[in-house]
């Protein structure tokens, strides 16, 4: 889900406050864009500790518990729809647990996939918790605000499931999923990109200010000088660059030709 992007990062903001906090090393600047604006800037020890946790927390959820789940289901699901693809929804699914394994398991996969739901929805919210009142800037209660966002979430979902029935909540639960998967490539390419420069990711370290700036005025003789603290770049290194780009391309062409073939037609059943 790409907008769990969103979230991800309004939920590192409050990791590395709270750690400036703990430590005492909170502070905020005046940034020159918004010369009235005081704006927090994390230390760089709180960026690598965030970042260490984030890396535990992705491997741990992604390769000891995502891929192992999702690989156990779409080997089921090969094995037995390969011949009958029409049929393969979620649905299905669960008739496939019920008749194979027992109804205790059609159970459990129709109660994980409630909380899959659930949990999804929750992302959802958070999420447009986080652009309504970052980037659009609503000045609503959290009550109110909460109750938009999750409305917008659900509520088509009601909608298609009552005047559509199954076929209806399949069909858009894979238009939905083409959606998500092109808006990755739309999202994951300025992530790339700012994170690929310099300018975009020095930030300044702990060590006492030593570098002094010399400048001299234009109107008077006088000289100005600016101590500043030394600073370290947290850029994309280069090979996390080629395989970010290349996993970058895979996307995109996947994405390009899954449009393509929806646009003529083309299905793997045909």
């Amino acid at each position: 889900m790409p907008h769990t992007l969103y979230l991800g990062s309004g939920l590192a903001q409050v990791r590395l406050r709270d750690f400036d906090v703990k430590h005492s090393s909170y502070r905020e600047e005046t940034t020159p864009n918004f010369s009235s604006t005081e704006m927090y800037r994390p230390s760089l020890s709180a960026i690598k500790s965030c970042m260490n946790y984030s890396i535990a927390e992705l491997c741990v959820t992604l390769f000891f518990v995502a891929v192992f789940i999702n690989s156990a289901i779409l080997i089921i699901a090969a094995t037995s729809f390969s011949g009958a693809p029409a049929d393969a929804d979620l649905y299905s699914m669960y008739d496939l647990f019920v008749q194979t394994i027992s109804q205790a398991a059609g159970m459990v996969f129709g109660f994980a996939f409630l909380f899959s739901g659930i949990s999804a929805g929750i992302v959802a919210t958070m999420a447009g918790q986080l652009v309504a009142d970052g980037a659009i800037n609503w000045k609503l209660r959290p009550f109110y605000r909460r109750l938009l966002t999750r409305s917008i979430a659900i509520i088509p979902g009601i909608i298609v499931a009552a005047a559509c029935g199954r076929s209806g909540m399949a069909a858009a639960l894979n238009g939905c999923n083409v959606v998500l998967s092109i808006s990755l490539i739309f999202l994951i390419f300025p992530l790339i990109w700012y994170t690929s420069f310099n300018k975009y990711m020095m930030v300044e370290t702990e060590a006492p200010e030593s570098a002094i700036t010399v400048e001299t005025l234009e109107s008077t003789d006088t000289e100005r000088m600016d101590q500043r603290a030394p600073t370290v770049s947290l850029a994309n290194s280069w090979p996390t660059l080629i395989v970010g780009w290349i996993l970058w391309f895979l996307v995109a062409a996947m994405n390009v030709a899954t449009l393509t073939f929806l646009g003529l037609g083309i299905r793997d059943d045909a």
